[in-house]
């Protein structure tokens, strides 16, 4: 909590120090005469100012002081009026005060008396607090009429003054408080609501029902939206998808796990990627969520068989398991791994070894004479050629460098916990409120990592093969998006699984990083297809820029006072300047210094970014982040047994087998490399066809 006085939020002036600054600059006049100019021009200029007023209030006090003259007092009342001012103004200048005078009566009469004896005369006297009051009545009326447009003069003045200086916004990207913009956004879910409840279910009230609970309009089949840093995210805009952007401790695992906790508030499910343990140890719930993670005891037995049930699904697997550079490099020696691999998965299906232990034995460990006999008659027969050794070797070495990890999965045991399918939880077992969680520590994510980015592939395209929906199924959330390798499935289902359900959520630390792994191109996709934006403190230079563009610009007209000041007073002016330019809502520099849990969020469909707050809250552990396996065995090989006629596959379903066409393509890729071989076998010392 801010204390008071913080430097940071209480917008106090303060001086700054260039230490590197040397030496004074030289002006031409002092401070003295500078000032002093100053001065004398501005309250010259305020004089100038006033004069309307104060001509405004002479006047009106001169015309009600005539007309009250004109209507109240006679002729001879004002000449005795009059004597009594000469008789003042002789007094005023010390003159004789036994000056005889002639003092005319209302009567005509003529009385002789000193002028010093006039203003005690009683007929005098009686003039003179007649004009008195008169006098009071035209002042009392002219403060009542000039009073009132003085003040209005002088307030619109002010108004004018200050406004002429303030910076106006003529068009581009808007920043508001964070109250301002969470009251545009729930008015526009409160028209939307009513229209949709109105569209389903047409005999309800409205208000009523948005008094309901979540429970309940969750029942009704009725969108409830989530929030983004306490602001409910604009109607149905979930599916936009969502990037943080934060460095470490900045508050992107504190909003992540505000969101895990509305969507099972919802009953809607989540695939959690979880790399500090953060999420598990606040939200598993043994025999409704799983944990994915080989090195921990609360891995189910799973294979790669249990998730992928035509070539195409291996394809794609192949993929994400053996990922290529993101800086577009040559792809070749990934992309011979994955035809290895692929290949090798469909032999060991329709044979019926769906197991991990038959990937490492018959691919990973086996010599290549092996392998090369297994794959005989596919297109990866040619890849692991005896004759090209080197070459085959350097392929498989690219394949379990990836891959390595698959060996420490178990494998199904009969009697024992049953096999796990990501497809099958995601498309067949829809429990209310289930969490995936896919699970690393930094120590192991070496090892791990294409295997964790495979199996966020394969949650990612299971929800791709359900029916289209506009309702919101499940939310896929990347604490650190970065640490994994690149996943073609992210790039796709930002651009489709809004059709079919999926809510994504990236967090990331630096753009850098993520240019890394996905390239420069492929960063700006995915940041592009996450609309939604909660931009935190970052560390980097870089990274605060690509924020303050997501944030925006805007084209401002400001105004610059400068001041001409000389001997002369010909020569005093102020003059005012407004230019036009275009400048960004907020600078790198002011995202880089933002204190944690503070930030900016910026909704699409124009809505406009805000300054924001997150909460910290203390989530109570309710489980174990990591149980750390200590007998690290390795998948055991079991050959299949004799007799099975019929291979079934790892979830229960029949094994992948290739198809005719596919057959029919093997075919002539064998005959076409028949030459290659023989001419390898000629010069043994040519290690890779493409030379």
């Amino acid at each position: 909590m801010a204390r008071d006085g913080d430097i940071r939020f209480d917008r106090r002036p303060v001086a700054v120090e260039h230490e590197s600054a040397r030496g004074e600059i030289v002006r031409n006049v002092g401070a003295f005469t500078r000032g002093s100019q100053l001065i004398r021009l501005r309250y010259m200029m305020m004089m100038e100012g006033l004069r309307w007023p104060i001509l405004a209030a002479v006047l009106s006090f001169s015309l009600l002081l005539v007309l009250l003259l004109a209507l109240l007092m006679r002729e001879h009342e004002v000449q005795l009026v009059e004597m009594r001012l000469f008789a003042d103004f002789w007094n005023l200048v010390d003159l004789d005060p036994g000056h005889s005078v002639n003092l005319t009566l209302p009567d005509d009469s003529v009385v002789p008396m000193t002028i010093g004896d006039v203003p005690d005369y009683p007929d005098v006297a009686q003039a003179w607090t007649k004009f008195m009051r008169c006098m009071i009545v035209a002042l009392a009326g002219s403060l009542f009429f000039s009073g009132p447009l003085a003040t209005w003069f002088v307030r619109l003045s002010q108004k004018i003054g200050v406004d002429i200086l303030k910076e106006r916004h003529e068009r581009g990207a808007m920043l508001v408080s964070a109250a301002v913009l969470a009251g545009e956004i729930d008015a526009h879910n409160a028209a939307e609501f009513a229209a949709e409840l109105a569209e389903r279910h047409p005999t309800m009230e409205a208000d009523r029902v948005a008094h309901a609970t979540i429970a309940e309009r969750v029942a009704l089949g009725l969108h409830v939206p989530y929030a983004m840093a306490g602001i409910a995210y604009p109607w149905r805009l979930e599916q936009t998808h969502a990037m943080l952007i934060g460095t470490t401790g900045a508050g992107k695992t504190t909003q992540l796990r505000k969101l895990v906790t509305e969507a099972r508030e919802r009953g809607q499910r989540c695939v959690v990627f979880d790399l500090t343990g953060a999420f598990v140890e606040a939200f598993y719930e043994e025999g409704r969520d799983h944990i994915l993670n080989p090195m921990d005891q609360r891995c189910p037995p799973w294979t790669i068989f249990n998730d992928c049930q035509n070539y195409a699904d291996y394809i794609s697997a192949a993929a994400a398991l053996i990922p290529s550079d993101g800086g577009n490099a040559e792809p070749f020696w990934a992309m011979a791994a994955r035809t290895l691999f692929v290949e090798m998965c469909v032999k060991l299906a329709a044979s019926g070894e769906t197991t991990n232990g038959a990937i490492a034995h018959h691919l990973m460990s086996a010599d290549l004479k092996a392998v090369h006999a297994k794959l005989a008659n596919t297109i990866a027969s040619p890849l692991t050629a005896t004759e090209a050794a080197r070459m085959a070797e350097s392929i498989r070495a690219v394949f379990n460098t990836n891959a390595q990890a698959i060996r420490f999965l178990p494998d199904p045991v009969p009697g024992e916990r049953p096999p796990f399918s990501i497809r099958r939880w995601v498309q067949e077992e829809p429990v209310p409120g289930s969490i995936l969680f896919i699970t690393s520590t930094h120590t192991d994510l070496t090892l791990n990592r294409a295997l964790l980015t495979l199996w966020m592939d394969l949650a990612v395209n299971a929800l791709m093969g359900m029916p289209r929906t506009r309702d919101l199924r499940m939310w896929y959330l990347f604490d650190e998006v970065h640490a994994l390798h690149r996943m073609p499935a992210i790039e796709h289902g930002l651009q489709t699984a809004r059709g079919f359900g999926g809510a994504f959520v990236l967090g990331m630390h630096s753009f850098d990083k993520l240019a890394e792994t996905y390239g420069e191109e492929g960063a700006i996709n995915l940041a592009s297809l996450a609309r939604t934006k909660l931009i935190l403190a970052t560390a980097d230079k870089n990274t605060a820029e690509v924020c303050s563009n997501f944030i925006g610009f805007r084209e401002v007209r400001e105004t610059d006072e400068a001041y001409s000041i000389g001997a002369s007073r010909s020569r005093d002016a102020a003059t005012i300047t407004p230019r036009t330019e275009v400048k960004p809502l907020v600078i790198p520099d002011d995202i880089m210094n933002l204190p944690s849990l503070h930030g900016y969020v910026k909704f699409p469909e124009g809505f406009p970014a805000a300054r924001i707050r997150l909460v910290w809250r203390d989530y109570p552990k309710i489980a174990e982040p990591f149980l750390r396996k200590t007998d690290m065995q390795l998948a055991a090989y079991a050959p299949p047994g004799e007799g099975d006629e019929e291979a079934t596959g790892g979830d229960g379903g029949p094994a992948p087998v290739v198809g005719a066409a596919e057959q029919a393509m093997t075919e002539p890729e064998t005959e076409i490399n028949e030459p290659d071989a023989q001419a390898q076998q000629q010069s043994p010392e040519v290690t890779d066809p493409r030379e």
